[in-house]
C-alpha cells in the first residue's frame, strides 16, 4: 500500500501500527473475507483499528465494502441485509447480538466473524509479502469497479445503497491531494466521526491512509479524549461536523471573554482579518491542540458563519466541504488561503456545476455509479447528461464559488449532518393503525415533530389533551425505542382533520407548518390556565427551567419528561442546560448530575434546594410589582450635582466637539426611563447633557454594591443620585427602581449592562422593559456615538474624538407589548440611529 513500511499508519490507544504491520493484518483479515470479485461484505462495528483491517481486506480481495451505522437498530440492519444480500459480515462483540437478530429477522443465512478476535493475533515475521496489499495506483486500475455501497435515505423513498466506484473516490482523493495539496505523507489525521458515513470514511481513513500520513483513532467524542489525541498524535488535519466546531469555539470564546485583555485582542484580530496576526496572538490555542494543526475540515451540514469567522479569528483555518453521498462525497470545498465563512468554496477541478431553476447540478468523475438495484431512482437523480440533481438551492459568486441558499428536496438534514427521510417515519407511525389514521413528520429547528390524525373510532369521546398524552405514550414511545436517537420524535400534534395532499395522494409538505401554527393558536385558551396552574404549583425553578427548554428545543415540556429519553438531549444540549443553570441560579452542576436527576421536575427540585440566586426575567413581575413594595429613601441631591453635570457638558463640547440632538423628545417632567447604549465611562454624564437642570435633578443612576466600596465612594453616591443595587438580589433591586419611578423621578438604565467591547451593541437585558410595562412609563432611547473611540474599554486613554448624543422619540408601552418586544423596539431604535 505504502512503500515506506516503517512509517506509522495507525495510532490506537498505546499502540503504534506501522504500514508494514497494517499490510500484514489486512492480509490476515483477507484470509476470512470473501475472495470472489464484487462479493459484498458488511462492516458493522464502532471505530477501531480492526475496522481499518477489515475494510482494506475487502478491497484487497476485490470485494465491495458495505459500512453500516454501528448504532443501527435490528430492523434497520435487517432492511440492509435484505436489500443487498451480502456474502459476509465483519462485526464486533459489542454488536454481535444486533447482527444475530437482524440475520434472523431478514431470514437469511449470512456468516459473520468478530473483528475483536483478529486485532491482536500474533503475526509472522515481516517478509517481502508485506507488499501484497493494493498498490498506490489500484484505484486507477479499478476505476469502473464498485468499491463501496453506502446506505443513505437519498432524496426520496426508503434507504438506498449508493454505489461508489474507485473512480469516484479517486476523483475526490486527487482533488485534495494533488490539485489542492491538503493531505500528504507528513500530515496525520484524527479518526473521530463514525466512518460508515462517506465524509469521514474518505477524510479520516481512506485518504490519510493511502497518502501515507496515517491516522490516530480517538476513542470517544469527549473533550479530554479529543485533546489527548490531538497532542499525542501530532494531528495536522482535524475533521469534524459543525456541532463539534460550535462546541470548540464556545469553550475557547468563554475563556477569552473572561478577561478584558483577551477580549480586546480577539476584537483586534477580528478587525484586522490577518491570518498571521491571529496565529501569533492566539498561538496558545494551537499549542493546546497539539501545535501541529494544519487545518480543520467541516462537513456533513452547513457551518454557521459566525463560528467560521470566530475560528478564523483564533488562527484556525476551517475548510468547508459541500457535497452528498452520491458524489463520494465532495462537490466543492474551500481552499487554504481562500476561506470565506458561509461559502462552500470552488467545485472540485474535475467537476462541472450549473444552476437550473435555482437548483445546483453537478457532473464529474465523482458522481456515483447509481443506486444499488434501483435504476429508476438512479435516473430520477442523474439526468441523461450525467448531472446529479443535488436538491439544494445555490448561487455562484463572480469567481465561481458555491453558496448554498436552501434545500428543495424533502429530506430533512439535522445540524449534526444526519439525514432523515420523513416518509420512512410516517410509514412506521401509520403501522399503529388502531390509533393513527395518517401521520406527517416535520422539522422544527433541530427536532422532529409528528402531526397525527387519530382514528375517529379511537378518538371518540376523548379530549385533545387526553389524545396527545395517549399518542405520546402508546405511539411515540414505542416508535422512539425502535430507532436511532436522531430519528426520535420529540412531540406530537393532534390534528382532527385531513392532511393536505395532492390528487396523487402526495403530502403537500409546505403546508404542514401552518397546521402546527394554527393548532398552537387554537390550544392557547384551552391549555393556558392548566399550564399556568401546573407551573405555579411546581415553583419558580420549574417554570424557569421548562421555559428555557421549550425555547431552546422548540418543544412542549412536561414535569415528568426525562432530558434524554423524552427530550433527546445530546451532549451539547446538556452543556447548554448546565451553563444556563449555573448563570441563572448561581450553582454548579455537571452533565452527569443532570442525567442522574433525569426529569425536568427532579432537576427543578434539586435547584430549589441549592440555588443562590434567580436572574431577572424569570419572575411574574406584574404580580410582584403590583403587590410588593420596597421602602426606599432616595439619596439627597447635592447642589453640586447639577452644576457638575453642566460643567461636564461644557468640557465635552470643547474637547469632544459634543453635539446634542433630539432634546424635544425629552418629556418636560417624569417619570420616564432613559436607556442609552453603553460605549464608555463617559456615558453617565453624556446621557444627561441634553436635559435642563430640573430634569437632571430628578434623574437617578444605579450602581452595584461591589463598584461602590469605601466610605468616600458611598458618601459621594448618597449625594449624587446614585442608588446602590444588590447583585445577589435582583428582585429587590427592581423593586427599588420601581419606587423611584412611583415617586415621579427618572432613572437612567444602560440596557447592555456593561460597556461594549467593539463599539457595537451588545445583548440588551430587559430590566428597563419590565419597569416600563408594569409601571407604565415611557422609555427614551439615547444613541451615543463616538464615546467608544474617545474612551475605549480596556484602555486608560481619553482622546478628543467627536461625540454625539441623540435623544430618540419616546417609546410608550402598549397592552400588546411583551418585555421582549419592548426591549427589541428600543434596541432597534438605537441600532438604526447608530448606523445612520
Amino acid at each position: 500500500m505504502i512503500k515506506n513500511f516503517n512509517n506509522t499508519a495507525i495510532i490506537s490507544g498505546e499502540k503504534n501500527i506501522s504500514y508494514s504491520e497494517l499490510n500484514r493484518r489486512i492480509a490476515t483479515y483477507a484470509v476470512h473475507t470473501p475472495k470472489e470479485k464484487d462479493a459484498k461484505t458488511i462492516i458493522l462495528c464502532e471505530n477501531r483499528e480492526g475496522w481499518v483491517y477489515a475494510f482494506f481486506s475487502i478491497w484487497l480481495n476485490h470485494g465491495i465494502a458495505v459500512p453500516v451505522d454501528a448504532s443501527a437498530t435490528v430492523s434497520e440492519v435487517a432492511y440492509i441485509l435484505n436489500d443487498c444480500h451480502p456474502e459476509f459480515i465483519w462485526t464486533s462483540r459489542e454488536k454481535e447480538q444486533t447482527v444475530k437478530e437482524a440475520i434472523a429477522e431478514a431470514n437469511l443465512d449470512i456468516p459473520y466473524l468478530l473483528i475483536d478476535e483478529y486485532e491482536s493475533l500474533a503475526l509472522p515475521t515481516a517478509t517481502s509479502s508485506d507488499g501484497s496489499s493494493p498498490d498506490q495506483d489500484f484505484m486507477s486500475q479499478r476505476k469502473d469497479d464498485v468499491a463501496l455501497i453506502i446506505y443513505t435515505s437519498g432524496t426520496t423513498g426508503s434507504p438506498k445503497g449508493v454505489m461508489l466506484s474507485y473512480g469516484n473516490l479517486k476523483a475526490n482523493m486527487y482533488g485534495v491531494c494533488e490539485e489542492v495539496r491538503i493531505f500528504d505523507g507528513k500530515r496525520r489525521t484524527m479518526m473521530l466521526l463514525p466512518v460508515h458515513h462517506i465524509f469521514p470514511l474518505m477524510g479520516t481513513l481512506i485518504v490519510p491512509i493511502l497518502t501515507g500520513g496515517g491516522i490516530i483513532i480517538c476513542p470517544s467524542m469527549t473533550g479530554p479524549d479529543i485533546m489527548d489525541c490531538l497532542c499525542r498524535g501530532k494531528v495536522a488535519i482535524f475533521v469534524g461536523v459543525p456541532r463539534l466546531w460550535q462546541t470548540l469555539y464556545a469553550g475557547i470564546k468563554k475563556k477569552i471573554d473572561s478577561k478584558a485583555i483577551t477580549r480586546m485582542l480577539f476584537s483586534l484580530c477580528r478587525k484586522a482579518g490577518s491570518r498571521t496576526l491571529s496565529r501569533f496572538v492566539f498561538q496558545s490555542v494551537r499549542k493546546k491542540m497539539g501545535g501541529h494543526i494544519y487545518c480543520c475540515v467541516s462537513g456533513g451540514a452547513a457551518l454557521d458563519k459566525e463560528i467560521g469567522e470566530g475560528l478564523r479569528t483564533l488562527g484556525l483555518d476551517v475548510l468547508v466541504g459541500y457535497g452528498m453521498t452520491e458524489t463520494a462525497p465532495m462537490i466543492s470545498f474551500t481552499r487554504p488561503g481562500d476561506i470565506i465563512p458561509g461559502c462552500a468554496g470552488l467545485p472540485l477541478p474535475s467537476v462541472k456545476c450549473k444552476i437550473v431553476n435555482g437548483e445546483l447540478l453537478a457532473k464529474g468523475p465523482n458522481v456515483m455509479a447509481g443506486y444499488y438495484n434501483r435504476p429508476e431512482e438512479t435516473a430520477a437523480v442523474i439526468d441523461k447528461d450525467g448531472f446529479v440533481h443535488t436538491g439544494d438551492l445555490a448561487r455562484f459568486d463572480e469567481k465561481g464559488r458555491v453558496y448554498i441558499t436552501g434545500r428543495s428536496k424533502e429530506i430533512i438534514v439535522l445540524s449534526n449532518g444526519k439525514n432523515v427521510q420523513p416518509n420512512e417515519i410516517e410509514y412506521k407511525l401509520e403501522k399503529f393503525s388502531d390509533r393513527v389514521k395518517e401521520a406527517a413528520v416535520v422539522q422544527d429547528g433541530d427536532m422532529l415533530r409528528a402531526i397525527i390524525v387519530p382514528k375517529e373510532s379511537w378518538a371518540a369521546n376523548r379530549s385533545g389533551q387526553e389524545l396527545e398524552t395517549l399518542l405520546k405514550k402508546e405511539v411515540l414511545e414505542p416508535y422512539n425505542l425502535s430507532v436511532s436517537n436522531y430519528k426520535k420524535l420529540m412531540s406530537v400534534f393532534v390534528y382532527q382533520g385531513t392532511l393536505p395532499r395532492t390528487k396523487l395522494d402526495k403530502l403537500q409538505r409546505y403546508k404542514l407548518h401552518a397546521i402546527i401554527e394554527s393548532k398552537g393558536k387554537d390550544d392557547v385558551e384551552d391549555t393556558e390556565n392548566e399550564d399556568n396552574k401546573t407551573a405555579e404549583d411546581l415553583g419558580a425553578e420549574y417554570r424557569v427551567i421548562s421555559q428555557y427548554i421549550e425555547q431552546e428545543k422548540k418543544i412542549r415540556v412536561r414535569p415528568e419528561d426525562h432530558i434524554e429519553t423524552d427530550l433527546a438531549f445530546d451532549s451539547l444540549d446538556k452543556v447548554g442546560l448546565q451553563s444556563f443553570i449555573e448563570s441563572t441560579f448561581g450553582m454548579d452542576v455537571t452533565p452527569e448530575m443532570l442525567i442522574s436527576l433525569g426529569s425536568v421536575k427532579s432537576i427543578a427540585d434539586h435547584i430549589s434546594q441549592q440555588r443562590t440566586k434567580l436572574e431577572v426575567g424569570d419572575n411574574d413581575w406584574k404580580t410582584i410589582l403590583s403587590t410588593e413594595k420596597k421602602s426606599l429613601e432616595l439619596p439627597s441631591t447635592s447642589l453640586l450635582y447639577t452644576f457638575n453635570a453642566k460643567v461636564c457638558k461644557g468640557f465635552f463640547m470643547l474637547y469632544n466637539r459634543l453635539k446634542v440632538k433630539g432634546k424635544e423628545n425629552i418629556p418636560p417632567k417624569g417619570p420616564f426611563i432613559v436607556a442609552p447604549n453603553h460605549q464608555s465611562f463617559l456615558d453617565g454624564p453624556l446621557s444627561v447633557t441634553g436635559m435642563n437642570c430640573s430634569t437632571i435633578h430628578d434623574c437617578y443612576f444605579y450602581a452595584t454594591e461591589e463598584h461602590v466600596k469605601g466610605s468616600l465612594l458611598k458618601y459621594l453616591a448618597q449625594h449624587n443620585n446614585i442608588i446602590l443595587m444588590e447583585r445577589k438580589n435582583l428582585r429587590n433591586s427592581i423593586l427599588k427602581l420601581s419606587e423611584v419611578l412611583r415617586q415621579g423621578k427618572n432613572i437612567v438604565i444602560f440596557p447592555e449592562g456593561s460597556r461594549t467591547h467593539n463599539g457595537n451593541l451588545s445583548t440588551f437585558k430587559k430590566t428597563f422593559a419590565i419597569l416600563s410595562k408594569e409601571i407604565d412609563v415611557p422609555i427614551i432611547p439615547v444613541c451615543i456615538k463616538g464615546a467608544f473611540e474617545a474612551n475605549p474599554r480596556g484602555k486608560n486613554t481619553y482622546k478628543p474624538h467627536a461625540i454625539s448624543v441623540e435623544y430618540l422619540p419616546p417609546i410608550y408601552p402598549s397592552p400588546e407589548d411583551t418585555y421582549e418586544s419592548l426591549t427589541a423596539k428600543v434596541k432597534d431604535a438605537i441600532s438604526d440611529c447608530l448606523h445612520s
